[in-house]
């Protein structure tokens, strides 16, 4: 399989490079060049296979040109060796729980696979080199990424977080790991830290001396194994008697990896119905509303990420985009309404982005249709605020235990690339 880039500028390149190098050299995104569909047997009998067994037959269609069968084996095994359970909540909605892995995020999805197929390419092609991963977040990533990276060997994995942001759960969760984890406080905002990594993965001086890349969305390897839990819903769909064509499907937004992945997944074949993304208000919005053309994409400033690959998957024709893809819009304070509109409605318990992708279907004009949510979070990486909005305790689970007992580390720098550079350099 070749890779291109989204802004069209740059040669096609193998997998190993699209992965390694997740910024292409014009500045746009990885994406494949062509895009294998499953075979109508799959879909027979997909309602009886395992999450395991789907995520191998997905992976393998995706990259069985580039990773031999039993490594690609391996890696779904050890990545997805959690439960993605579908939840019937009231009727025929649904809630796709995806924070069951060991960060309670979904992101543990893209980044332990990401993690796991980065070990085997790089064996191959950096010459022993050790690799920095460098990675900005405001909590999910951070924990996702420093779990899934943790004492893997050859990696150093670089965790920007702002000052005075995360809560100290979030934290804990990646900056109590120590070993090859290095959490990085930044007197900043996320902006900073965002503009910081994307500064340093452009940067030919810093790239010619470190294996640098990056583990957030703007990786292909992140954003392809989301595919698998679209399969994982069509499959307990069909086991609940329910065609998974005439379901809508609602995620919360972020970078739109998501809304990416749900693209993706039916492009290769997943028989989604509507795809919408629950959303804050912005360009994603702007975008499939249409109050904005699509923007030009620059890495070092415009967010959501995932964007350009929407954007692609539609040959770029935003009226094309806007038939196939929805945004339902809710601010924070709508966001914090949700959660309470869900609980009282259903008597399920979301963080706010999920609620507020349960709420887009709770608020549909047409309830007769089947309904999946995708939960991205678990409620207790909001605990504070979840209490504040509910005003009921959040049950704390397992995992949390074993990072909260145990002290901090953490590096602190102002938002410089000089800054930045020192502790890089430091730790190789």
């Amino acid at each position: 399989m070749q890779y291109y880039s989204t802004s069209g500028q740059a040669p096609r390149t193998s997998l190993t490079q699209a992965i390694v190098h997740c910024v292409a050299p014009d500045g746009g995104l990885y994406m494949p060049a062509s895009w294998p569909v499953a075979p109508r047997a799959f879909f027979n009998n997909i309602d009886q296979l395992s999450l395991s067994d789907i995520a191998y037959v997905v992976a393998n269609q995706l990259l069985g040109d580039d990773v031999d069968g039993a490594v690609l084996k391996q890696i779904v095994n050890d990545s997805l060796n959690f439960r993605i359970p579908l939840r019937r909540i009231a009727g025929d909605l649904f809630v796709l729980e995806l924070f069951h892995g060991p960060s309670l995020s979904f992101k543990d999805v893209g980044t332990r696979f990401l993690a796991r197929l980065y070990r085997h390419l790089a064996s191959r092609s950096n010459g022993g080199r050790r690799i920095s991963v460098l990675v900005a977040t405001t909590g999910n990533s951070g924990g996702a990424i420093a779990n899934a990276f943790h004492g893997l060997d050859g990696v150093d994995v670089f965790i920007l977080y702002p000052r005075g942001r995360l809560s100290r759960m979030q934290e804990a969760q990646f900056a109590t790991l120590g070993d090859n984890t290095h959490p990085i406080e930044v007197r900043g905002s996320i902006d900073d830290c965002n503009r910081l990594v994307d500064t340093a993965l452009m940067d030919p001086e810093l790239n010619d001396k470190l294996h640098l890349t990056s583990a957030n969305s703007l990786n292909l390897g992140r954003v392809l194994p989301q595919i698998i839990y679209f399969f994982e819903a069509c499959a307990r769909l069909k086991a609940e008697g329910i065609d998974p064509a005439e379901t809508d499907f609602a995620m919360p937004c972020g970078n739109l990896s998501n809304v990416a992945a749900a693209a993706m997944a039916r492009r290769m074949g997943a028989p989604l119905g509507s795809i919408t993304g629950a959303c804050q208000p912005g360009v994603f919005a702007d975008v499939t509303l249409g109050r904005a053309p699509l923007p030009v994409f620059d890495p070092a400033n415009s967010y959501p990420a995932n964007l350009p690959r929407i954007a692609a998957l539609y040959g770029c024709d935003v009226a094309e985009l806007r038939r196939n893809v929805g945004a339902c819009v809710f601010t924070i304070a709508e966001q914090e309404d949700a959660v309470r509109e869900v609980l009282a409605t259903t008597g399920y318990t979301a963080e706010p982005r999920s609620a507020s992708a349960i709420a887009t279907l709770l608020r549909r004009p047409d309830r007769s249709r089947p309904g999946v949510a995708l939960a991205n979070t678990h409620p207790a990486k909001a605990l504070d605020r979840m209490t504040a909005i509910t005003g009921r305790a959040v049950e704390l689970p397992l995992q949390f235990n074993r990072f909260m007992g145990t002290p901090i580390r953490k590096e602190k720098i102002d938002p410089t690339l000089p800054a930045l550079r020192k502790i890089l350099t430091k730790h190789n």
